[in-house]
């Protein structure tokens, strides 16, 4: 009998998933990345980030221990302007990205290796390929807006300035949010090593904003960064119907597939979960659309408070942090402590609104 071969677009979190769960099952599996190594795009990894994520169910979900890499997260700040909120940490845990020892990607490769899966690096996915792979390849292909192209997958571009390194503390991060940009300014710490984005759906995020940003970190955290890189990419946050699991024979999973969430733009436990969906959709397509439907069931409610967020509220940063400092930024504060150990007032753990909290682990 001859085993059938599944080939995989991504060697990144997704794709990676995906590639255990079918070598389990007895597939041969070749992933083939554009990189010249294991842990999606060079030009958003090594990274780290902060998620709210069950990781011990996540972990069951998916059939991998993920405690190793998950690290829980310690303190948020969220500013607004340089008002600085404490942000809910409950449930929430910060990890590595890319292929430096104690990465989730390094732990998902080792697994993969273990399990006899192949890697293929340095072989993108090229336009000319598309119409000729077979139907049930994966494509997880995550935040390159080419892939995006060739899928016919429709994307907002996301511009950004990054920046990356060691750094003297871990297991910390803040937001900030400011008229400049559309979305915010994101640093997270794990593992020494951080990770510090500006960005901006459908909009270029100026110099000046960089600047703006630049300040405020020294200001309020004693933090500087020397080198930033300019970068666009892509989010499938074109409208409230866009998440899919299939598209034309093929399957997706990760990013590309919708797995994120439209409000902050979380993916990473929607990622590891819908490269087990991935998985199961090659022997099992009815299952796995069940599964996607109910891991996305709160997509496009999602979409459409973020769309009145940024409509109404976020284009004035001023006004609310005008009410924060009505209300009194320590009783705010205080009241998310004490909710944080009520815990019945945050998103139930595992992920955000995105994901329909109420259809996780159901059954």
């Amino acid at each position: 009998m001859t085993t059938r071969e599944i080939t995989i677009y991504g060697g990144g979190m997704s794709g990676m998933v995906a590639a255990v769960n079918l070598a389990r099952e007895g597939y041969r599996v070749v992933v083939r990345e554009a990189e010249d190594s294991y842990g999606g795009s060079k030009i958003y990894n090594p990274s780290t980030h902060v998620t709210p994520i069950d990781v011990g169910k996540t972990s069951d979900y998916i059939g991998i221990d993920l405690w190793p890499v998950f690290h829980k997260l310690l303190r948020c700040s969220a500013y607004l302007h340089d008002t600085a909120l404490t942000f809910p940490v409950y449930e929430v845990y910060g990890v590595e990205r890319g292929d430096r020892p104690g990465s989730l990607d390094t732990l998902l490769y080792g697994r993969c290796l273990d399990l006899g899966v192949e890697f293929e690096f340095s072989t993108p996915l090229r336009a000319d390929d598309v119409p000729r792979l077979a139907p049930g390849t994966i494509i997880a292909c995550g935040l390159i807006p080419a892939a995006y192209k060739m899928l016919d997958v429709p994307f907002l571009p996301v511009h950004m300035w990054l920046s990356r390194g060691e750094i003297g503390f871990t297991d910390y991060a803040w937001l900030w949010f400011d008229e400049s940009i559309t979305e915010y300014g994101y640093l997270s710490a794990v593992n020494n090593y951080y990770f510090d984005l500006l960005f901006s759906f459908g909009k270029r995020v100026g110099e000046d904003a960089l600047e703006k940003y630049q300040d405020f970190m020294v200001r309020n955290e004693g933090v500087e960064h020397d080198e930033w890189d300019y970068q666009v990419g892509a989010v499938p946050l074109a409208g409230p119907d866009n998440h899919r699991l299939f598209r034309n024979g093929l399957i997706v999973c990760g990013t590309m597939s919708g797995a994120i969430d439209p409000f902050m733009g979380f993916g990473i436990s929607g990622a590891l979960v819908t490269g087990k969906v991935a998985a199961l959709a090659v022997s099992d397509p009815a299952a796995a659309q069940a599964e996607f439907d109910r891991f996305l069931a709160g997509f496009r409610r999602s979409f459409y408070i973020k769309e009145m967020w940024k409509r109404f509220i976020r284009p004035d940063v001023s006004r609310m942090e005008r009410h924060i400092r009505m209300l009194g930024v320590e009783r705010v504060n205080r009241l998310v402590k004490l909710t944080e150990r009520e815990k019945s007032l945050l998103p139930l753990p595992f992920g955000t609104p995105g994901f329909g909290h109420a259809n996780i682990y159901k059954g």
